[in-house]
């Protein structure tokens, strides 16, 4: 059994600790880029044939979506970032 800080564990124990937690880990959201780009036309296409939406509330949706698309990119990086430090914590022994 794996034991934070404990001299003892082995490789095994480490990755046994680690398959743990990954498997309890929450799942990286799925890339959803596509699906706003789907929103971000329909809701152009309903501006352009002057439908519900006026100008000023399309660039406000727009301008939201888009970022929405960066933090759904910058919380895939930040989740695929911890997941490797804490392999290489894991995984890898102290160079002390």
């Amino acid at each position: 059994m794996f034991k934070r800080n404990n001299k003892r564990n082995t490789q095994n124990d480490k990755k046994k600790h680690l398959a743990r937690l990954k498997r309890l880990a929450p799942k990286v959201p799925d890339y959803t880029c596509p699906d706003i780009d789907f929103v971000m036309d329909r809701i152009e296409k309903s501006s352009k044939a002057k439908k519900v939406i006026p100008r000023a509330s399309l660039k406000v949706i727009l301008r939201k979506l888009e970022r929405l698309r960066i933090q759904n990119e910058n919380i895939r990086y930040l989740g695929k970032y911890w997941y490797g430090k804490f392999k290489d914590y894991f995984l890898f022994p102290d160079k002390r």
